[in-house]
C-alpha cells in the first residue's frame, strides 16, 4: 500500500492540501497532477478497495466514499457543463484513469 502512494506525484508537489480540498478549483489542480502520475491507476484501485472515504485518488475525487469525474461549484451549472456526469461507477472511473 505505502509503496504506491510513496511514488506518487503528489508526495512531494508541496500541494498536498490540494487532495483533500473543498473548492472545485482546487480539486481540479489535484486531478491533473494526478493525469500526469505513473501510478494513477494503482492508486486509484487501492482507494477503491480500501473504500477512501474523501480526497483525490488516482485522479478521482471521493466525497463520502462516492466517486466523482468532478466537483461542481455552487449554483447553477455553466451551459457547458450542464450535460457532464458527475458521479461515476467503479469500470467508468478505470476507464477514465487508463484513457487519461
Amino acid at each position: 500500500m505505502d509503496q504506491i502512494y510513496d511514488r506518487g506525484r503528489c508526495v512531494d508537489s508541496g500541494k498536498n492540501h490540494l487532495f483533500f480540498s473543498e473548492r472545485p478549483d482546487e480539486l481540479a489542480a489535484a486531478q491533473a497532477l494526478c493525469m500526469e502520475c505513473e501510478v494513477r491507476l494503482a492508486c486509484l484501485e487501492l482507494a477503491l478497495d480500501e473504500g477512501q472515504e474523501w480526497g483525490v485518488w488516482g485522479g478521482v475525487i471521493f466525497i463520502d466514499g462516492r466517486s466523482f469525474y468532478r466537483k461542481r461549484g455552487r449554483g447553477r451549472p455553466r451551459r457547458n457543463d450542464q450535460n457532464l456526469p458527475l458521479e461515476a461507477s467503479r469500470d467508468d472511473l478505470r476507464e477514465l484513469v487508463k484513457s487519461a
